[in-house]
């Protein structure tokens, strides 16, 4: 049943996309309750998944796919939750585009208001991990991304632009997503009853600005980190809503 749902949604969707256009990912201002005047910063993951998923059935047909996925978050946010060298930021605005081989060559379009970030840094490397629920039909699907990137990208767990960063590829055969901690990159979507998990083949992450403005205008939020918490990857991200 569920297969068969998500055949006619990615069907109905594709036909709306054709008839009124895909719309681009649009430029948001003040994103998120509790931004202080600091610039929104723009996460964006562009890539490929691999040709075969790490786990699950893929009912949507994603991999060999391309996907792109965009996340504002203000810099002046406070997150939801912190340790010494995490923090969480959630109720963020995601838009992005997945491909389908149900739909081939049609991109579907995908948004959330309550997506979340959760960032670690490391000591050889860092951690970004992204969440979001997605409902289309009356059928809830969540979407969680593990990506590790090279360390020093992160300075502190705090919304900030940094560049481009490649993402995967994966070593064949070492990549799962249940190891603790999971030792490389990939994205899960699931129902209420099923996960797929799907490595990320190539790809790129990079935060930035709006066109125009400087660091100058990125702001601190108004919140210590705490020294004495312990230093930890989460496994999970854990937020709420998702």
């Amino acid at each position: 049943m569920f297969s068969w749902n998500v055949r006619k949604i990615l069907t109905m969707t594709a036909a709306a996309a054709a008839v009124f256009g895909l719309a681009a990912p649009r430029t948001l201002a003040a994103t998120s309750p509790g931004t202080g005047g600091g610039a929104d910063i723009t996460f964006t993951a562009t890539g490929t998944f691999g040709s075969i998923p790490l786990s699950g059935a893929d009912t949507l047909l994603l991999r060999g796919q391309q996907f792109t996925i965009t996340v504002v978050g203000n810099s002046s946010l406070v997150p939801t939750t912190h340790g010494r060298n995490w923090a969480i930021f959630t109720d963020l605005v995601m838009n992005g585009t997945v491909y389908s081989g149900l739909v081939p060559n049609t991109p579907l379009p995908i948004s959330s208001t309550t997506a979340a970030i959760d960032q670690t840094v490391g000591a050889s490397e860092d951690i970004f991990q992204s969440g979001f629920p997605v409902t289309v039909e009356g059928i809830a699907l969540t979407v969680r991304a593990y990506l590790i990137l090279p360390g020093g990208t992160l300075s502190k767990p705090f919304l900030r632009p940094f560049s481009s960063v490649p993402l995967g590829p994966n070593p064949a055969g070492t990549c799962t997503e249940v190891p603790t901690p999971p030792t490389c990159t990939y994205i899960t979507y699931s129902n209420v009853t099923a996960t797929t998990a799907l490595g990320i083949q190539t790809g790129t992450l990079v935060a930035t600005l709006p066109a125009g403005e400087g660091r100058s205008a990125v702001a601190t939020p108004s919140f210590v980190l705490l020294a004495g918490a312990q230093a930890v990857k989460p496994r999970w991200l854990s937020t709420r809503g998702l």
